[in-house]
């Protein structure tokens, strides 16, 4: 989901203190319970300046290696590392000032890794945010000047005490200049899955690897490949041959264009000659299995529910007696499950092979989703899950028969539901004759087919032993791609760095298989990404469910953090290398205290926020532009010394209790995605939230099922927890030198052992209230301190839609307002202390108003501070 926004909108850096005092003069009257804070750099030395956690600079940079499941350094001491996603435009920076800039800025935010995202795509290519020079439609040659910022990019970077992690392959697009057929540009964006088998596609990443990583940086002396200062190296972003973990793992590759589509069905011929004797051996192991009754699951008796939502409103009526359904979709999003038609409680049977049938059209051309799911129905609570079908149709004016096969999976325990997905656009559309058979028409090895003669087709109809062998191929494929690449960057071009192939979960647990010769796993997720109506990043029409992820935790339910603590991998570092809670949502404080303390909770290496947004002369208001702008943000950024200080410092230790899936052989034969047996495994015993999770990259035996293997004890008394305050959970962090209460605070009174935290009702009652020692004594005697409050942050003018669910195009104009949050906070203690409010660049503000007794210090946070940080003292 990192698809770079060609809208971004860039950031204020040095230099612009004046405009945005003058743009505060001149800003409209803020709202009663609001205050301006632009994000400025903070003055060096203050408590917003965690710039101290990187001790090590420049050349004292060592060299980052892999030991014992946890990155090292030359002394073989582990580390951990908060980090920064620079994408496109942002990894090249117009002058040495501004290199220097983000650099200082970085540091001061506690990061010590800077991811560079997007360096190779074509959207920046002429204006100064590509590796790719203007004058060539072909993708080899560098382009110098981009080439040599990028390079004063990373030695500013390394002065500062952050290491790079280089992206090779993200959204570099191929065309025909580069050897390639007019088809190419028919592929998916950036030819993803086809660039995992194309020979040339694979030359070719070589080729881009060698320029890049060999090339000699003029402001180090060294080579990336060489540089210690360049600790990780990916090989290609959110990529898998199987496809994306979202949907059904190996369908769509029939529909690639031609000559890829040939090339592919020739390695797929190719590996069935080395796994089978001979065409009498492959069919009869492709031999379809009887169907179980000829009766559909479906029929025309069947009972449908209509489900719009997001303001579509829909009509549906059903006509037994004339085996029609009819769906009339009179307002809509344009997103397809916003108007739904459901019918449940479908016993599926996990492998078994179904076909839906059916004949449709509509009253004007149009798009028609058909699904089969986990019947959220029954189980609300459970994420939507495919259980083997997620298709797109398309219809027209006049009938068409459709046929869809696919293979069940991730049922487990649920049953399903067939829904019907009309949201695209308005008007009618009429089906007849809808079945869900057990069956496949065509399925197994037709006569005249042999991959003799290379002519065993994608399968598109198949049995479940014909579709397990493609998946297997699929996976062989790829994990050949993957450790050919590694092979090449460390034994041709002499890379020092480790190396990540992909993110884990791409591919579902064939990811596993991919990535096992890899040095460590990454994975990506964002809590309620944007949804865009318009097409692909149109920056006008879309929504967002706009709601904390911490109202889905519970028992069983673990939101995005829990989606990434699954498919960990045990024995290898693991790292985030993106993360957002993006904006314009009301419940972005959530963020940065939840994951920092979460990650630390299970242990993980690295977490990259994505994305950090630009920075120079070009946003002197301190706007906030789009989504995932990290810096100009308050409610992301406002709360990094917190974050960068508790996770890169331990301030809350791994969780002594640890969980680990094992798996058997293929790792994906029992379910293709580690979700659905950890939902069948973990005992309700666990507390998520304080048990780390893992799951096996090592096969275990043919035929043997997955188990849950539990370690450790449980603490008496959990540092991190949840409790239930009146308007809903808060997410409490309760360490000696950290503390925090996260969620709706309003109207809640919550205490860890040195912070209290009472709070009236306010706004959406929610914010986040952190404390964090900064001398590295405990915080009851802590002599440096800050805490943080705040809730809601938006650009001046923001205008949200109706439906509270998008801004579309208005955004507002900077400088960003914060949400005070009228909490009383006491932080107790043995001395005697002061508090003053901080200035947006840390700098004192007047001394607050304190009680203190017998060491307890208790202030309020009153109007006239306007100020989302307090620095704690000692007198």
């Amino acid at each position: 989901m990192t698809f770079f926004l060609p809208f971004r909108r860039q950031l204020a850096g040095a230099g612009a203190a004046l405009l945005l005092a003058a743009s505060l003069r001149a800003a409209d009257p803020v709202p009663a319970g609001w205050f301006a804070w632009p994000m400025v750099e903070p003055a060096a030395g203050t408590a917003l300046d965690v710039s101290w956690l990187n001790s090590a600079r420049g050349p004292q940079l060592g060299r980052i290696a892999v030991r014992d499941g946890k990155f090292v350094d030359a002394s073989g001491q582990p580390l951990r590392f908060w980090g920064a996603n620079l994408s496109a435009n942002e990894c090249f920076p117009r002058t040495p000032e501004e290199a220097q800039l983000i650099a200082r800025r970085l540091a001061k935010g506690g990061v010590n890794i800077a991811r560079l995202h997007h360096l190779d795509n074509p959207w920046g290519v002429g204006s100064g945010g590509s590796l790719w020079p203007k004058r060539n439609a072909a993708h080899r040659e560098l382009d110098p000047t981009q080439l040599d910022k990028l390079h004063r990019l990373i030695a500013e970077l390394r002065t500062q005490g952050i290491y790079s992690n280089l992206n090779m392959k993200v959204s570099k697009t191929l065309v025909p200049a580069d050897g390639f057929a007019a088809t190419v540009s028919q592929l998916p964006s950036f030819q993803k899955r086809a660039d995992i088998y194309d020979r040339k596609m694979i030359e070719l990443q070589k080729d881009y690897a060698r320029r890049l990583l060999t090339t000699k940086n003029p402001y180090t002396g060294l080579a990336p490949a060489e540089d210690p200062a360049v600790a990780v190296v990916e090989l290609n972003n959110e990529n898998s041959l199987l496809g994306f973990w979202t949907r059904d793992l190996g369908r769509g590759l029939d529909k690639f264009p031609e000559p890829f589509r040939r090339d592919l069905e020739v390695q797929w011929n190719a590996w069935l000659a080395q796994h089978y004797a001979d065409d009498n051996a492959l069919r009869s192991a492709w031999k379809p299995a009887t169907a179980e009754g000829a009766g559909s699951l479906v029929t025309s008796a069947s009972t449908w529910q209509l489900k719009p939502t997001s303001g579509a409103t829909a009509e549906f009526s059903a006509a037994p007696a004339s085996d029609e359904l009819v769906v009339k979709v009179n307002a809509t999003t344009g997103i397809a499950h916003h108007v739904q038609v459901s019918t449940y409680a479908l016993p599926i049977a996990d492998g078994a092979v179904y076909t839906v049938v059916f004949e449709a059209k509509a009253d004007r051309p149009r798009e028609f989703g058909v699904g089969v799911s986990v019947d959220n129905n029954a189980e609300p609570q459970q994420p939507w899950r495919s259980l083997g079908l997620h298709e797109t149709v398309e219809l027209g004016k006049d009938w068409r028969h459709f046929s869809l096969t696919f293979p069940a999976h991730s049922v487990g325990r649920s049953r399903g539901q067939l829904t019907l997905s009309a949201g695209q656009s308005t008007g009618t559309v009429t089906l007849r004759g809808l079945r869900l058979l057990r069956d496949a028409p065509g399925a197994g090895l037709v006569a005249g087919q042999s991959p003799a003669q290379q002519n065993v087709p994608i399968p598109t109809s198949y049995s479940a032993r014909q579709w397990a062998d493609w998946i297997a191929f699929l996976a062989d494929t790829e994990r050949a791609f993957a450790e050919e690449m590694r092979t090449f960057l460390k034994e041709e071009l002499h890379v020092q760095a480790p190396i990540v192939c992909s993110q884990i979960d791409y591919g579902g647990l064939t990811g596993l298989n991919r990535e096992r010769a890899m040095d460590f796993a990454d994975a990506h997720a964002y809590w309620q990404h944007p949804e865009f109506i318009g097409g692909d990043w149109d920056p006008v029409n879309w929504v967002i469910k706009n709601s904390p992820q911490l109202a889905e935790f519970g028992e069983r339910a673990f939101g995005e953090l829990g989606t990434l603590a699954l498919v960990r991998v045990a024995g290898k570092p693991f790292t985030v290398s993106e993360y957002d809670h993006p904006a314009p949502s009301e419940f972005v404080s959530e963020m940065y205290p939840t994951v920092a303390t979460f990650a630390a909770r299970q242990d993980w290496d690295i977490v990259y926020p994505f994305c950090i947004g630009g920075y120079g002369r070009t946003n002197p208001k301190g706007r906030l532009g789009d989504f995932f702008d990290q810096q100009d943000h308050p409610a992301k950024w406002g709360q990094a010394a917190f974050a960068t200080v508790t996770f890169r410092r331990g301030l809350v230790a791994p969780a002594p209790q640890a969980a680990e899936l094992q798996l058997g052989s293929p790792l994906w034969a029992e379910q293709p995605h580690a979700d659905v047996l950890w939902r069948e495994l973990i005992p309700d015993s666990l507390d998520f939230l304080n048990v780390r999770y893992a799951v096996n990259d090592q096969p275990g035996a043919d035929g043997s099922r997955a188990r849950l293997v539990c370690r450790g004890e449980r603490e008496s008394v959990a540092p991190v927890r949840l409790e239930m305050a009146a308007q809903g959970r808060v997410y409490v962090v309760d360490t000696p030198q950290a503390a925090a209460a996260v969620g709706f605070v309003g109207g809640a009174t919550i205490s860890t052992d040195a912070l209290q935290v009472e709070c009236p009702r306010f706004g959406r009652d929610f914010a986040s209230i952190t404390a964090v020692s900064l001398d590295g004594r405990p915080l009851r005697d802590s002599a440096r301190a800050v805490v943080t409050l705040v809730a809601r942050a938006h650009n001046q003018g923001m205008e949200w839609n109706k439906a509270h669910n998008s801004v579309g195009k208005n955004w507002g104009k900077g400088p960003m307002l914060a949400e005070r949050v009228p909490a009383r906070i006491t932080l107790r203690g043995n001395t005697a202390r002061t508090v003053h409010a901080l200035k947006p660049d840390g700098s004192r503000g007047p001394v607050v108003p304190t009680e203190i007794v017998d060491g307890t210090l208790t202030f309020r946070v009153a109007p006239e501070h306007a100020t989302l940080h307090y620095e704690i003292t000692a007198r």
